[in-house]
């Protein structure tokens, strides 16, 4: 499948806790059933959920395991397009807004 219609899967860098320090953000914490993988683009380890492994286990030449820097630069290549979410986030802290 071409690169610009396959689903991007975009998962949080390794050190996304060392990134976002300072910035009053809540840490990162991987569940245990977590595990880590490459982005396709930059080879940076990254966190992949449950819900993200199953998607690419499922239609692996229809998705793109990214890291979120590099699904940035995808998505603003594409020039826009629809984001959703897998539901993640079971029991992860979130910024509250």
């Amino acid at each position: 499948m071409e690169r610009e219609k396959r689903i991007m899967l975009a998962c949080p860098p390794m050190n996304i806790n060392e990134l976002l320090e300072g910035m009053g953000v809540p840490p990162f914490t991987p569940t245990v059933d977590h595990s880590l993988a490459k982005c396709a683009d930059c080879s940076t380890d990254v966190w992949i959920g449950p819900r993200q492994r199953e998607a690419a286990g499922r239609a692996p030449r229809a998705t793109l395991v990214l890291c979120m820097e590099c699904a940035i630069v995808e998505q603003h290549k594409r020039g826009g397009g629809i984001v959703g979410h897998l539901g993640g986030g079971d029991g992860r802290p979130r910024l509250v807004r």
